[in-house]
């Protein structure tokens, strides 16, 4: 008889301990994810006229994809945003160096920027993209 309180005890105390782990990790991803683009200005996977390149994922502030892909990012967007309602005001790339692009675009009164570059020691092309109202 006392074997068995203990065991129904064991068992109560083993299942509000994996309760609680399992509604701990659940908050946890839910915090992260509702605060995961809280530092930057504009979400490309959450707008229909900014088109994400393919390969691209976000890391915390920018988006990162492995190898030298500067320049297909590059074309990709100075060509296809006009067809999205965005006015391509300003275009730089440079291949000195390691590589890298500005883009500036218009549109609503608002004012796009993606700047995108390759890093050869980490082997990765960097975008970022920011959204502001046009200043006067």
């Amino acid at each position: 008889m006392k074997g068995a309180i203990v065991l129904k005890k064991r068992i109560v105390i083993s299942f509000v301990f994996v309760l609680l782990v399992f509604s701990s990790v659940t908050i946890y991803q839910y915090v992260v994810k509702k605060d995961r683009y809280s530092s930057v200005s504009i979400v490309p996977e959450q707008r229909n006229d900014l088109p994400l390149y393919e390969g691209l994922e976000f890391q915390e502030h920018h988006y990162l994809m492995k190898g030298n892909h500067w320049y297909d990012i590059y074309e990709f967007y100075r060509d296809s945003l006009p067809s999205h309602g965005w006015k391509l005001v300003f275009k730089q790339a440079s291949i000195e160096g390691w590589g890298g692009f500005m883009l500036r675009f218009e549109k609503n009164n608002k004012e796009l920027h993606i700047d995108g570059g390759w890093n050869p020691y980490a082997n990765e092309t960097e975008t970022i993209f920011d959204l502001n109202p046009v200043q006067h």
